[in-house]
C-alpha cells in the first residue's frame, strides 16, 4: 500500500510537470469603452506562443485571452479626424480568462513585429447652430434686423449613444441635426453688435468640435433701407469751347434714384447732385451725339452720409446733343 501511495503520488507531480506550448492568434482590445468612438486597430488579432500545463490544454484558446490597449492619451486628444498611436504588446497586457488559476508562460508575442496601431475619432454628425431671438417686432421704428442671424461656429459636430440622435431635432431640408443658441432679445435696440451665447444640446448628446457650447452671434440691426426718386436735377453744360461751339438738347432736368436708410433720403434735393456728361472724344460744329450722363452727389454732402446711400440709376440715362458753331458778337461802341 505504501508503495502505491508513492507510486501514485509520483504520477500526479510528472502529470502536473507535463507541459505543452502553442500558438494561438489573440484579440486586441482597447480600454476604456465607448460607444461614441470609432476605432480601427491594426492588426485585430496578434499571434501569441504560450507554455502552459496539459491539463488546462482544452482552456488555452483565443475566446480566452486578449490583449488590451489603454488609449486614454488618445481619448483626450479626439477629434472628428483619426488620431493614432502604436502599441508594443507584451505580457502585461494579455488578459487571461481561465475557469482555474493556471501557470501560463508566454514565450513570443507577434510574428516579425508585437506592435499594433491604434485609431480613433469621434463616431459624430454634422449639426447646424441657429440663434434664437425674439423681440424682433419691438425695435425701435425704422430700424430691422438683418435675418437670418450669422453665428460662429455655424456648424458643429456631436456626438452621443444612437437613441439621442434619432430623438434630436432635424433640419425638414438636409436633415442634419438643428441645435439652437439661448435666447437672445433685440426689442428696443438700435444698434449692431456681437452676443456670446450658450448653445443648447439635447441631453445624450455632446459637442466635440469645436469642444465648446459657447457661439458668437453677429446682430446686424441696420435701419430700415428704401428707395426714393429726387426729382428735377438740372441739366446745365456748356461745350468745352464754349467760346466756338454751343451746346443744344432737349431735357433741361433729371431723375435721380438713391438707395439708403429712410432716415437720410428725405435730406436730399435737387441741389444734392450734380450732373456729369461722358463727353465725346471731340466736340466738333455741326455734329449731333448721343452723350451718357451720370448723378454724383454734390462735395456739400458728408463723407459718412454719402458712404450711406448708393445712387442706384439716372434718368434719362443720356442726352442727345447738337453742337453748333458760336456765333461771335461784334462790339458796338
Amino acid at each position: 500500500m505504501l508503495s502505491f501511495g508513492v507510486a501514485f503520488v509520483m504520477w500526479i507531480f510528472a502529470k502536473a510537470s507535463q507541459t505543452d506550448e502553442t500558438r494561438i492568434s489573440v484579440p486586441v482590445l482597447v480600454t476604456p469603452t465607448d460607444d461614441r468612438v470609432d476605432v480601427r486597430i491594426t492588426p485585430e488579432a496578434v499571434p501569441v506562443t504560450l507554455r502552459y500545463p496539459r491539463s488546462a490544454q482544452g482552456e488555452i484558446n483565443s475566446e480566452n485571452f486578449h490583449f488590451e490597449v489603454d488609449a486614454r492619451d488618445l481619448r483626450d486628444a479626439l477629434s472628428i479626424d483619426w488620431k493614432t498611436k502604436t502599441q508594443a504588446l507584451g505580457r502585461e497586457n494579455l488578459v487571461m480568462n481561465l475557469p482555474r488559476r493556471e501557470r501560463i508562460d508566454v514565450l513570443k508575442v507577434g510574428t516579425q513585429s508585437n506592435s499594433v496601431e491604434i485609431q480613433m475619432r469621434w463616431n459624430a454628425q454634422p449639426a447646424t447652430v441657429e440663434v434664437d431671438v425674439t423681440g424682433i417686432d419691438r425695435l425701435p421704428a425704422g430700424f430691422q434686423l438683418v435675418t437670418p442671424v450669422l453665428v460662429t461656429p455655424r456648424e458643429v459636430f456631436v456626438a452621443g449613444d444612437a437613441e439621442a440622435f434619432a430623438k434630436a431635432p432635424k433640419d425638414p431640408d438636409t436633415g442634419r441635426i438643428r441645435l439652437t443658441t439661448g435666447r437672445i432679445n433685440v426689442a428696443n435696440r438700435s444698434t449692431p453688435g456681437e452676443e456670446q451665447v450658450t448653445i443648447n444640446v439635447p441631453q445624450g448628446l455632446e459637442i466635440v468640435q469645436p469642444a465648446s457650447v459657447i457661439a458668437t452671434a453677429n446682430l446686424e440691426i441696420q435701419e430700415v433701407q428704401s428707395v426714393r426718386e429726387i426729382r428735377g436735377v438740372p441739366l446745365a453744360f456748356q461745350a468745352l469751347s464754349s467760346d466756338t461751339v454751343r451746346m443744344e438738347y432737349k431735357e433741361k432736368n433729371a431723375a435721380v434714384t438713391v438707395y439708403g436708410p429712410q432716415s437720410l433720403l428725405p435730406e436730399l434735393s435737387p441741389a444734392s447732385f450734380e450732373i456729369v456728361l461722358q463727353r465725346p472724344a471731340e466736340e466738333l460744329p455741326n455734329t449731333e451725339k448721343d452723350v451718357p450722363i451720370e448723378a454724383r452727389f454734390v462735395n456739400s454732402i458728408p463723407e459718412a452720409t454719402r458712404a450711406r446711400l448708393t445712387i442706384k440709376s439716372i434718368d434719362p440715362k443720356s442726352i442727345k446733343v447738337k453742337y453748333l458753331a458760336e456765333t461771335k458778337k461784334e462790339n458796338i461802341n
